[in-house]
C-alpha cells in the first residue's frame, strides 16, 4: 500500500474521461502518473519496507505471465487498473494506492532524486525512452521528433543520450521550444509555417532522415503520413502517441513504394517494471538528464487536482506537466477521489449516478 506524495496529471487522462476508452476503468479511480510513501507491505513482499520513497509504475506488467519468459511481459497488463476487471484496483489518484506484485513493479527512488523528477519517469520519460529504444539509433543519425510535449522533449533527450547527430522537433510554443533545445535538439521546426515533411527536407538537402518518433497529437492519418514521407527506406517509424479519437488510419503507399521497399512502423507501448524503471532512475541520479523542467505548474493539495486536470485541457501555453504535491496521508481527498470517478462513470453513461456508498474507491455499477 503507497501513500502517493506526488502525482502528475495528464492528457490520457482528460481522453479517457471523455472517450471511455477504456472499459475496464468505467466508475474507477483515475492517475498513472505518481510517486509515494510505502505505507504497508504484503506477507510476500520481500525487498521493500514502509517508509521507502517508490516510483508507482504507469502500467503493470503481468511478471508471473508465462509469456513473460519471451520478453512479452508488457502486453499482459491484467494488474493494470485500467485493464484489471478487479473493482478494488484503481487509479493514483488517491490517498493510498494499492500495488500487486510490489517486488516486480515498484522502483526505490534514491535520496538525491526529487519527487519532481521521479514523477516524470514511470510515464512521460518511460515512454519517451521506449519510444526511443525502438527507433535503432546509430552515432551520427538524423532524427525527427514529432511534437514537442513532455513525451517529446523526453523523445528528444533520449535520442541524444542514445547517439543521434542531429534531432529536428517539431512544436511552436515558445517554452517547449526552448526545453527541446535544452535536451539536445539541434533545429526545430514550426508545423504552422507549412508542410512539416516538406521543411524537415528542406532542412536536410533532400535527404530523408533515419528515423521518426511520433509523440504528436492531431489526425493519426497526418501524424503518419508525415513520418513516412520524412523517413528514409529502411528506416524506423516509432509511435508513442495515442489517438482516441481516430479508428482508423490510412497510410499513402507511395511512401512505401507501393509495397516494394521497406519502412519499418511500430506503435510502442512503454516499458514498466522495477529493473527499467530503476535503470532510468540511475540517470538522473548521476547527471545524464534532469526531468524537473517539465514541471511548469505545482499544486498544493489534493483539492487542487482538478485544477491539474483543468490545466491539461487547456490551450495554455506555459503548461507542460502540472503536478499535485500531496499533504500526505492524513488529509482527507474523499470528495476529489469521488468527483473523478463519477466524471468518468457520468461521461460514459450520459447520466450523474447517486453517490454510492463505496465511492472512495469506485462508483458502484449498481448505483
Amino acid at each position: 500500500m503507497i501513500c502517493p506524495t506526488m502525482v502528475a496529471t495528464c492528457t490520457t487522462d482528460v481522453h479517457l474521461i471523455e472517450t471511455a476508452a477504456f472499459p475496464a476503468a468505467l466508475g474507477k479511480v483515475v492517475g498513472h502518473e505518481a510517486v509515494g510513501v510505502v505505507e504497508r507491505v504484503g506477507e510476500s513482499v520481500v525487498d521493500f519496507a514502509a517508509g521507502d520513497r517508490v516510483i508507482i509504475p504507469t502500467g503493470f506488467s503481468d511478471w508471473r505471465h508465462p509469456a513473460a519468459q519471451r520478453g512479452e511481459a508488457k502486453y499482459h497488463q491484467t494488474n493494470s487498473p485500467y485493464f484489471s476487471e478487479d473493482a478494488d484496483n484503481a487509479g493514483t489518484f488517491s490517498e493510498f494506492v494499492k500495488t500487486l506484485d510490489a517486488d516486480q513493479n515498484l522502483a526505490l527512488i534514491p535520496d538525491s532524486v526529487t519527487d519532481q523528477q521521479a514523477v516524470m519517469v514511470p510515464a512521460m520519460m518511460s515512454t519517451g525512452f521506449s519510444g526511443v529504444e525502438r527507433m535503432n539509433i546509430e552515432f551520427g543519425d538524423t532524427v525527427l521528433v514529432l511534437g514537442i510535449g513532455p513525451v517529446g522533449l523526453l523523445g528528444v533527450a533520449g535520442a541524444a543520450l542514445r547517439g543521434a547527430g542531429r534531432i529536428i522537433a517539431v512544436g511552436s510554443r515558445p517554452k517547449t521550444v526552448e526545453l527541446a533545445r535544452f535536451y539536445g535538439a539541434t533545429d526545430i521546426i514550426d508545423y504552422k509555417q507549412g508542410d512539416v515533411a516538406a521543411q524537415v527536407l528542406a532542412l536536410t538537402g533532400g535527404k530523408p532522415v533515419d528515423s521518426v518518433l511520433v509523440a504528436s497529437g492531431g489526425s493519426a492519418t497526418g501524424a503518419f503520413t508525415t513520418a513516412l514521407t520524412a523517413v528514409k527506406f529502411g528506416g524506423h517509424v516509432d509511435c508513442v502517441a495515442v489517438f482516441f479519437d481516430d479508428k482508423d488510419v490510412r497510410i499513402p503507399m507511395e511512401f512505401l513504394n507501393f509495397g516494394v521497399m521497406e519502412k519499418f512502423i511500430t506503435e510502442v507501448l512503454v516499458k514498466d517494471g522495477r529493473e527499467y524503471l530503476g535503470r532510468l532512475l540511475v540517470l538522473i541520479e548521476n547527471g545524464k538528464i534532469d526531468t524537473a523542467p517539465l514541471v511548469s505548474h505545482v499544486l498544493d493539495e489534493w483539492s487542487e487536482l482538478e485544477n491539474g486536470m483543468a490545466l491539461m485541457r487547456s490551450r495554455d501555453t506555459s503548461v507542460i506537466k502540472p503536478v499535485v504535491k500531496t499533504p500526505g496521508c492524513s488529509a482527507t481527498s474523499g470528495a476529489v477521489r469521488r468527483e473523478l470517478a463519477i466524471s468518468l462513470w457520468w461521461k460514459s453513461t450520459g447520466t450523474r449516478a447517486a453517490c454510492c456508498p463505496t465511492w472512495r474507491t469506485r462508483m458502484c455499477r449498481s448505483c
